[in-house]
């Protein structure tokens, strides 16, 4: 599973999941974006069916990937926890939890953490070119990746500056990504 708010969906995120993909040998991964975030209270969160459907639009024709909507389903508090359960029950494993490492360096901040270490597995791709994070938690996976110097952040703000989102953005997107965060 991987999860994230999307805000928008970017090249980075396209890697990161392929290679995920790949990489762990998965036979599917969900891609879920987040309702209702819990650490990120955006006040430019893009509305959930458009950034639902900026992935639909990125990762048609992959086969292998699809888009969820259990956050939307479940409604409140996307808690990464749920999801996890949810997909175990549904597909009767211990899925897979793809991160950022941001997102993995600040795990003890999330919603029942330890519970959610022992009901996945986390697989973490770093976001430096630093030696990879050190083990916080035991049975880690690093993925191999390409470093991508890209967050949803930096993209927005170009977009409010009228800046190009060009090799950021899959092409199918950046109009629509312009018009919503200008």
């Amino acid at each position: 599973m991987f999860g994230g708010s999307f805000n928008p969906v970017h090249n980075g995120h396209i890697i990161i999941a392929i290679r995920a993909l790949e990489e762990l040998e998965l036979d599917r991964l969900y891609i879920v974006p987040t309702y209702l975030p819990p650490h990120k209270r955006e006040v430019n969160l893009a509305p959930y069916e458009l950034r639902k459907k900026w992935l639909e639009k990125c990762f048609e024709g992959t086969g292998k990937i699809v888009i969820s909507d259990y956050e939307k389903e479940r409604g409140g508090i996307s808690y990464s926890l749920f999801t996890i359960r949810y997909f175990s029950q549904k597909h009767s494993c211990r899925p897979y939890l793809i991160v950022g490492e941001d997102s993995y360096r600040a795990l003890e901040s999330w919603y029942e953490y330890r519970t959610l270490l022992k009901e996945s597995r986390l697989a973490v791709y770093p976001r430096s070119c630093n030696e990879k994070p050190s083990q916080l938690v035991e049975g880690v996976v690093f993925l191999k990746a390409p470093m991508i110097e890209l967050s949803s952040t930096e993209i927005r703000k170009r977009a409010r500056s009228k800046r190009s989102l060009l090799g950021m953005v899959p092409g199918s997107i950046i109009g629509e990504v312009e018009k919503t965060y200008v």
